[in-house]
Formats: C-alpha cells, sequence, structure tokens
C-alpha cells in the first residue's frame, strides 16, 4: 500500500508540476499568430489568414505532445484548448466557449484529477488497517492473560502489545502523508481548472473580440 501511495505521489507532481513563465511564453506566441491572422482576413487576404491560423494550430499540436506516461503537461493542457478553438472557429464564440468547456470538463480535469481516488482510498483504508492489527495484537495480548491465569509475566505480552502499537504506527505513518499529498494535488487541480478557464476565454478574445487582449492571463501560480 506505501509503495503505491509513493508511486502515484511522484506521478502526479510531475504531472502537475509546470512553468508559468513557458506557459506564458507559448500563449504570449499563439496571441501573436491569431493578431496577424486577424490582421490578414481583416485586409481581404483570406488565403494567407488560413495559412496563419493553421500555423497557430500546427504550434499547439508541437508544445501540446503529452509526455512518455501519455499525460498532458499544463502547456499541453492549454496547447489542446487553444487547438480546438481555432479548429472550430468557425462556429462562432458562444458555441465554442461551450465546446471548450466541455472539453475540458470531460477530458482535461479527469485526467489530472486521475489516482486522486486512490490516493484518497489509501489515506483513509491505512489506518483501517493498522487499527486491525492493533485489535489482533491486543486479542493475542489478552489471549496471553487468559491462558497465564494470575501468574502473567509482563514479558509474555510485550510483544503482543508492540504489534498492536506498532500496526497502528505503520497505518498512520502512511496515512498522514498521503493525506496531505492528497489535499496539495487537490487544489493544485482548481487552482489549474481556473487557469484554464482563463486562458480559455484569452482564446476566444483573440479569436473574435473587437479589441483582442494586450494582456496574458496571469495564472494563480504567479498571484500566489
Amino acid at each position: 500500500m506505501s509503495l503505491v501511495a509513493v508511486i502515484i505521489i511522484i506521478e502526479r507532481y510531475r504531472t502537475y508540476s509546470h512553468e508559468s513563465i513557458d506557459l506564458r511564453e507559448f500563449s504570449r506566441e499563439f496571441g501573436t499568430m491569431i493578431a496577424e491572422a486577424r490582421t490578414a482576413l481583416d485586409a481581404g487576404k483570406a488565403e494567407e489568414a488560413e495559412q496563419l491560423y493553421q500555423q497557430a494550430r500546427d504550434y499547439c499540436a508541437r508544445e501540446g505532445q503529452p509526455d512518455k506516461n501519455g499525460d498532458l503537461p499544463a502547456k499541453g493542457c492549454v496547447a489542446e484548448v487553444f487547438r480546438r478553438a481555432i479548429d472550430n472557429r468557425h462556429r462562432g464564440p458562444a458555441t465554442l466557449r461551450n465546446m471548450l468547456n466541455n472539453h475540458i470538463d470531460l477530458a482535461i480535469l479527469p485526467q489530472l484529477r486521475a489516482f486522486l481516488r486512490t490516493l484518497t482510498a489509501i489515506g483513509k483504508g491505512a489506518p483501517m488497517v493498522g487499527l486491525l492489527g492493533t485489535v489482533l495484537g491486543m486479542m493475542r495480548a489478552f489471549g496471553s492473560i487468559a491462558a497465564a491465569g494470575s501468574g502473567v509475566n509482563p514479558k509474555d505480552l510485550a510483544g503482543d502489545i508492540g504489534l498492536a502499537l506498532g500496526t497502528t504506527f505503520l497505518g498512520l505513518f502512511v496515512a498522514i502523508p498521503v493525506v496531505f499529498a492528497t489535499a496539495f494535488f487537490r487544489a493544485k487541480v482548481e487552482r489549474f481548472e481556473i487557469d484554464l478557464d482563463r486562458y480559455s476565454e484569452y482564446c476566444l478574445d483573440l479569436l473574435f473580440s473587437d479589441q483582442p487582449p494586450t494582456i496574458m492571463p496571469e495564472t494563480l501560480e504567479q498571484t500566489e
């Protein structure tokens, strides 16, 4: 159980780790490409604009590659949102906003929350396993007392009581860091969910607003 928890914690930490500067640089480059495409479109250069949109899409596809474990890093999640926005930009802002929100809720967030239920189960189950060992140890201790009668030797009880306390310690030793790690990871997911919504709105403004944004959204990682 403890080995599984350690593996999951390491895997989730690597998945949630990202550099905000890298994410902002990616978004800045994407915004420049979309601005150039809209400028060409406003100038009546539809073919050139389409090529620029395609370049922006290809840029998102390159930057949004999953890691070797098949997980999308933070930049990859945002890149996937941007890519889908370009592919479906002809549907209009309202429809596209719903599509992006659905994709975030149904595809990206479940991936970010992967294994958190398992960690929660380990955090709740480890103390119960320790308690089970405690009960068994105490049962053995009382059994020794009953068998020895009035001439019970404290040394005979020490092993059983030590087993009872040892299993309790091991259960808490596993559960306490797992509980804190789970809370930390859930907070990371909640913060990044807000970041995804911000970047989604930023992308919609780039594509449809009469005055495209000149300032990118601040991630919560930067404002803390």
